[in-house]
């Protein structure tokens, strides 16, 4: 260790100051995000974008103010980059965001480390199958929900009226990939209750989805979803709330039936061999706190994975999140388990249909 890094360890006095001259009074008088280098970094892939700058100004920063670790986020999190990383020996990597299925693909590869629960709390987080596992904690909320235009096709109640293209006319927007909701959209409409949904009867929800056929339109990505409820194309769609939320607020005549939701989460790894695992559990820890959910419920309409965290949000920004009041009861929770383990199958047959 060099004189000036052990001089960040314990009080500075005028003969240090001397001594080290002026680099070293200038490390004393740098602020904190600067002497916070000399206590480590943390590398946090994520899907970048507004979200990534949300949490850089919800999460990254104050951990770093709090703890003098830094946080530097990079693109890229996809499950073969973390593969590539792991499988060479050279992680760069020290958290990734991921979708839930991960938390089970990656754990069966050897992808992950097991995630420290004596530093991390699990005990805030609510409840929910599958929601923590050995190598994952959530992260947020969000929801797939059915949202409609006023104008086209006022007021579906049900996943019955969704499918009912007679009371409801007008084209469905759904996600192109087959753990869109859709599946589970067509058995609830077919009569399925929802605690029953689980093993999918994929044969069964392709036979409902062929009811009406002839209007769906499946959307590559959430933007595009969006721009079908905005532009009116669509007449019905279940799509991400955030987007549906972003449609109604650029004036779009688009309502929202939040007792129609699919409620899900992304979830936090950590990759076998990340280079500064002990700081990244100290990430987790922090982002898992209610007022670190507070905070970025604030800054993106994700909702909070620790309920006391609504207890510091205004009720009016409540309302608009995932897993907020307006869901509680109504939404149901994805069977990501499920999906994780026959997503591939059900691509197959699902693509077979749409071929048919």
């Amino acid at each position: 260790m060099t004189d000036s890094r052990k001089f960040l360890h314990r009080s500075a006095t005028r003969r240090d100051l001397l001594k080290l001259g002026g680099a070293g009074a200038a490390i004393i008088a740098a602020p904190s995000v600067l002497r916070a280098q000399s206590k480590g970094e943390i590398v946090f892939s994520s899907w970048g974008g507004s979200w990534e700058a949300a949490m850089r100004e919800a999460w990254f920063d104050p951990f770093t103010e709090k703890t003098g670790i830094a946080v530097r986020s990079v693109p890229g999190n996809s499950y073969g980059r973390i593969q590539a990383m792991v499988e060479s020996g050279n992680t760069e990597w020290d958290i990734v965001e991921v979708l839930p299925d991960f938390q089970w693909i990656g754990a069966e590869k050897n992808l992950l480390e097991p995630i420290d629960f004596s530093v991390v709390d699990r005990g805030p987080i609510m409840e929910g199958e599958d929601l923590v596992t050995e190598y994952s904690v959530p992260q947020v909320l969000f929801s797939r929900l059915i949202a409609y235009n006023d104008r086209l096709a006022p007021g579906p109640q049900s996943f019955a009226d969704v499918f009912d293209t007679e009371k409801f006319p007008g084209k469905r927007a759904f996600y192109t990939k087959a753990n869109g909701a859709y599946l589970e959209a067509a058995l609830l409409a077919d009569g399925v209750a929802p605690a029953d949904l689980y093993p999918l009867d994929v044969e069964r929800a392709l036979a409902k989805l062929s009811t009406i056929r002839d209007d769906i339109l499946f959307y590559e990505t959430n933007a595009q979803g969006e721009q079908y409820m905005t532009d009116g194309q669509a007449a019905i769609g279940l799509i991400p709330d955030g987007r549906a939320l972003n449609a109604k607020r650029n004036g779009a005549p688009i309502e929202i039936a939040y007792g129609l939701s699919f409620l899900t989460w992304s979830s936090m790894v950590v990759p076998k061999g990340a280079p500064n695992a002990e700081a990244a559990m100290q990430f987790l820890a922090y982002a898992l706190t209610p007022q670190a959910q507070a905070a970025i419920a604030k800054a993106y309409t994700y909702g909070p994975v620790v309920p006391e965290a609504f207890e510091m949000i205004p009720q009016e920004r409540a309302e608009i999140l995932s897993g907020g009041p307006q869901m509680r009861d109504k939404a149901i929770l994805l069977g990501e388990k499920w999906w994780g383990s026959n997503l591939a199958a059900v691509t197959d047959k699902l693509n077979a249909w749409k071929l048919s």
